[in-house]
Order: structure tokens, then sequence, then C-alpha cells
């Protein structure tokens, strides 16, 4: 048996940013266009969009650096707001993956039969 976990962060009760979003970033990052991000990962470029844009009003932070069209096309990167998110985001779903395993553990330890 295995303890599963997904963290979400809310802010005035919706969801400011999750792993999905984080993905998002990290693709846009690789990629180096919201376009090809939201394609790789099977969503819509309205949708990505949407939920960049959304992330950036909760939080009141610019997740991206955008240019557009001309002649070699647009592109976006990350802005460093937008890097420190994901940094953060990890290193807190790591510690809360080690708390969560540590209790699953105790909790659910095996007892020796007597």
């Amino acid at each position: 048996m295995k303890a599963k976990f997904k963290i979400w962060l809310e802010e005035k009760g919706g969801v400011a940013f999750a792993e999905g979003r984080k993905m998002l970033l990290e693709s846009i990052d690789r990629l180096g266009s919201l376009n090809a991000a939201s394609k790789e990962l099977g969503m819509s470029y309205r949708a990505a969009w949407g939920k960049i844009k959304a992330t950036e009003k909760a939080l009141g932070i610019k997740l991206l650096k955008v240019t557009t069209g001309g002649k070699g096309g647009g592109g976006a990167t990350l802005t460093p707001e937008a890097r420190e998110l994901i940094s953060k985001y990890k290193k807190f779903d790591d510690r809360v993956a080690l708390l969560v395993e540590r209790e699953f553990k105790y909790i659910f330890r095996k007892k020796k039969p007597v």
C-alpha cells in the first residue's frame, strides 16, 4: 500500500497554482512558446493562456515575458517570479511528500503477529 496526495495553492477560494500549471510553465520554459507548450500538454491555447492569467491575477505577479509575431514569430519566456514560484512549489511538494511518507509508515506500520 502507498499513500498518494495532491497539493494546490488557493487564493480567495480559487486555485492559484498546482501541478498542472507548474508543468505548463516548465513546458513553456523548455519550448519557448505558450502555443507549443499547450499542444505538448494536450490543451487548447486559450485554456493555457487562461490558466496563466488566472495565476497572475491570483498571485499578483507576472509569469511570462511574451513577444508577438514578427519575422521570427512570437515566443514566451518565464519571468524571475515564475521561476521562483516553480522552485518554491517543488520544494514544498518535496517536503510534504517526505512528511506524508513518514506519517503513512508510522500509522500503517505492520505489526508483528504474536
